[in-house]
């Protein structure tokens, strides 16, 4: 099984209860390439809920030599999420002529957020009185994308096992899912091995469902 599976046709969005609260991105004025974009991107977190609610991700995490497979898999899914997110990118903030293209999907995101006024406690603002805030790109979804990246790195070099703190001479790795019953993202020390569950994966889709909206409103 490879991650292609993420891209791969299904019925169109079908219904996923727990994206359902979530809203639906305006695109107002936005042309036919960025609509492609943030489907294809929508449809891959829908594909990796599916996935991770009764698909291969859904299974407890293996214990035997199967564990680097599913570690590598995982960082697959994790890879093509954020190939999508680039492609969004490319379309809505494409590199100025002669500029090489920034690689880094975190950087990217922080520097489309700049392209609005700031406001306080955020990367940039809603646009109007009338915005959501969940159209905000805060700086938090930035560090959430940086930690995805260092994330889906340890899960395919390492097979999930921390051996790379955030920070040089740190004991921590922040990895880019949601810590038990909590709003802030997990932290493992080093040693220990990320085995990231369905649940943990859900909540990586409805993040990358929600920065697509993000990025496609900007």
């Amino acid at each position: 099984m490879t991650a292609t599976a993420l891209a791969r046709a299904l019925p169109a969005y079908q219904t996923f209860d727990r994206f359902d609260s979530l809203p639906a991105p305006t695109l107002g004025g936005g042309s036919a390439e960025v609509e492609r974009a943030t489907d294809l991107l929508l449809h891959g977190a829908h594909r990796l809920g599916q996935l991770a609610t009764d698909g291969a991700l859904a299974d407890p995490w293996p214990t035997n030599a199967t564990a680097g497979v599913r570690a590598r898999y995982v960082a697959n899914c994790l890879r093509e999420l954020d190939t999508f997110l680039k492609g969004l990118l490319d379309q809505v903030a494409p590199s100025p002529l002669g500029r090489p293209r920034r690689h880094n999907a975190a950087n990217r995101v922080h520097d489309v957020a700049q392209r609005l006024p700031l406001v306080p406690g955020t990367v940039t603002p809603a646009r109007s009185a009338d915005d959501a805030p969940a159209r905000i790109i805060i700086a938090a979804d930035v560090a959430r994308l940086r930690a995805l990246g260092r994330s889906r790195a340890c899960l395919w070099h390492c097979h999930g096992l921390v051996r790379r703190p955030d920070l040089h001479g740190g004991a921590w790795m922040t990895a880019g899912w949601l810590a038990p019953a909590s709003t802030q993202l997990r932290r493992y020390p080093l040693g220990e091995r990320l085995t990231p569950d369905g649940g943990d994966l859900i909540g990586v889709g409805i993040f990358y469902r929600q920065l697509a909206y993000k990025v496609a409103d900007a």
